[in-house]
């Protein structure tokens, strides 16, 4: 009689959001999921003015010491998956960097437009910045109105102190040095992150696997299904790699809010 093998665990991925950090905004790339990744959004405190290096330490609980997982850091997170991956955490096996940076993240006229951060996010998120800046002109209504919904759930302090914190980092020694292979996400259409990050990025890191999608800064949102297909093949390669045929634990997390 043939022995029935159990199928492997999901591999787990870290979701790092993006400037607004509640993870919401993940939904769509989540529900392109086959079962082979377990995606674990993470929420950052809406309430709380966390530097990079707070977040970070408050971060490193969440991970197993005993199965492989990866870490995906979107937009402002890039450079704390960085700094997380630098820590060398048993298990890691691939850090994605999905429309990110690691430094000057924004161009010369929105970076010139810093000191009126602390008024600007007081306001309701209005749907032409949406679309101008995240979304693409084109855009779903009901993407413009989930960034917005999401946005407007995190104190306007928290926002402008994370754009602050965005606009004065460097994690160009982390990228280089990451002990990981890394992947990089990119949209052709992005108007909020310089357009020359990702060949920067590829630069420090000439190993990196970079894929560039017909889109605007919102890659995991406009591109759900495309985006998943080249995260699922990276991750896992990169785990049969690192961890051989062994199967992780199935006692997979499901959702990680920092509080």
């Amino acid at each position: 009689m043939r022995e029935l093998m159990a199928a492997p665990a999901p591999i787990t991925i870290f979701l790092l959001p993006g400037l607004e950090g509640t993870g919401r905004l993940f939904a769509r790339f989540q529900a392109e999921a086959d079962g082979s990744l377990d995606l674990v959004p993470v929420a950052y405190p809406p309430d709380r003015e966390l530097s990079y290096a707070a977040l970070e330490e408050r971060l490193r609980p969440l991970f197993p010491q005993d199965r492989p997982f990866a870490l995906l850091g979107e937009s402002f997170s890039g450079p704390l998956a960085l700094r997380l991956a630098a820590r060398g955490p048993p298990g890691l096996v691939a850090v994605v960097l999905a429309t990110t940076f690691v430094r000057r993240p924004a161009a010369a006229p929105i970076a010139a437009l810093r000191p009126l951060a602390p008024a600007f996010f007081r306001l309701p998120l209005p749907r032409h910045v949406v679309r101008l800046l995240l979304a693409g002109f084109d855009a779903p209504a009901a993407l413009v109105e989930d960034v917005r919904a999401a946005v407007a759930t995190v104190r306007g302090s928290v926002m402008a102190a994370r754009a602050a914190e965005a606009l004065r980092v460097d994690a160009s020694e982390a990228l280089r040095q990451c002990p990981v292979p890394v992947l990089i996400l990119s949209g052709k259409e992005d108007r909020l992150v310089r357009r020359s990050s990702p060949r920067e990025m590829k630069a420090l890191r000439p190993d990196a696997e970079v894929h560039l999608f017909d889109a605007p800064h919102l890659v995991l949102q406009r591109c759900p299904r495309e985006s998943m297909v080249r995260v699922r093949e990276f991750v896992l390669r990169k785990a049969r790699e690192r961890m051989g045929e062994a199967s992780p634990p199935r006692d997979a997390l499901r959702s990680a809010d920092l509080v």
